[in-house]
């Protein structure tokens, strides 16, 4: 197998001392990554990312026309916390990881495809003695389970989307398995080891050559998947007029119509909830003006969402008591289909 070539080798800037490369200070950011398709960019190309990337914003950035906007001060802070996480995962991360660290944060091109890179977080020696990949995540703990794609630790079993950027990083240094370290909160790391598949990584570069020769460098955007792609191609021609087809034609009459169902649906919401507070304070018997037990539940029966249900809905149903009556706590009704918040 023809080996990776080594792009730049970037030791963690901790100061630390990282198998035999001494660490340095590096600024992670200094390579143009207009040039080639990165890690976190095969899941976009899939239309894997769960964080809003797609193939027309991978395309829009590589192509240098992606509008961005003001820095998002939220993330601007994270980026800040998460850079001073970094020594302090490295150092678990040593304590924690039974194999030997040879190196961090290595560069790699892809021998055949010099528009495929990767960044690969650390690399550990097996008992072999062969290098082999290695990935760090940090995941909420609240995130961190079996809905959110993490299986049991020693497992493959990892969200898709990283599962796609172990496979790029396995493609790109031809190497034959990975390491995924899960920092989940604090003091918990958990690993996992992903096998490369060869059958993943031949799926993934067809879809990332045909991705790069037929979009990036042809100039041809490929198609929205989501509405936010959409309005970022309608900005460039936003007010010109165009001829639909009838198909079209037939998907916008039927869009008008699901509008009305859904306005007239929220009227019948609105009367339904009416109607059960009315029949609440019947089943009560409560006089007019007269306050509800503050230690009885309106109603609850069990399902998998919340909503509420609270005393301005009993003052709907009661329009002559006096409006100086002081509230009554909301109090949840868990239901299939939840009542709206009034």
């Amino acid at each position: 197998m023809v080996p990776a070539v080594l792009v730049h080798r970037l030791p963690m800037a901790l100061g630390v001392e990282v198998g035999s490369v001494s660490a340095v200070l590096a600024n992670v950011g200094d390579v143009d990554r207009r040039t080639y398709l990165g890690g976190s960019d095969a899941a976009a190309i899939l239309g894997l990312d769960p964080y809003g990337k797609t193939p027309l914003t991978v395309y829009l950035a590589k192509r240098g026309e992606l509008v961005t906007g003001a820095p998002d001060p939220e993330r601007e802070k994270f980026l800040r916390r998460r850079k001073r996480w970094e020594e302090p995962i490295v150092a678990m991360l040593r304590e924690e990881f039974g194999g030997e660290i040879v190196a961090m944060n290595g560069r790699y091109k892809h021998p055949e495809h010099d528009f495929l890179a990767a960044e690969i977080d650390f690399e550990w020696a097996d008992a072999d003695g062969v290098i082999q990949n290695g990935e760090i995540k940090t995941v909420s703990p609240f995130a961190f389970n079996e809905g959110a794609g993490w299986g049991e630790a020693g497992t493959a079993d990892v969200p898709i989307h990283y599962h796609a950027q172990v496979m790029h990083g396995l493609a790109v240094t031809g190497r034959s398995e990975c390491i995924l370290a899960a920092l989940a909160g604090l003091d918990t790391m958990v690993f996992y080891r992903i096998e490369r598949d060869e059958e993943a990584i031949a799926d993934l570069r067809a879809a990332e050559v045909a991705f790069w020769t037929d979009h990036v460098l042809a100039g041809v955007p490929p198609e929205p998947i989501t509405m936010a792609d959409v309005g970022r191609l309608w900005n460039r021609r936003n007010g010109r007029p165009v001829e639909i087809d009838e198909d079209t034609a037939g998907r916008l009459e039927h869009l008008r119509q699901a509008r009305g169902e859904q306005k007239a649906l929220d009227g019948d919401v609105e009367e339904l909830q009416l109607e059960i507070a009315k029949a609440i304070c019947k089943a009560w018997g409560v006089a007019d003006g007269e306050e509800a037990p503050e230690d009885h539940a309106i109603l609850t029966y069990q399902g998998r969402k919340v909503a509420y249900l609270g005393a301005r809905s009993l003052n709907l149903a009661r329009p002559e008591a006096p409006e100086s009556r002081a509230p009554r706590p909301s109090t949840p009704i868990h239901a299939g289909d939840p009542l709206p918040r009034v």
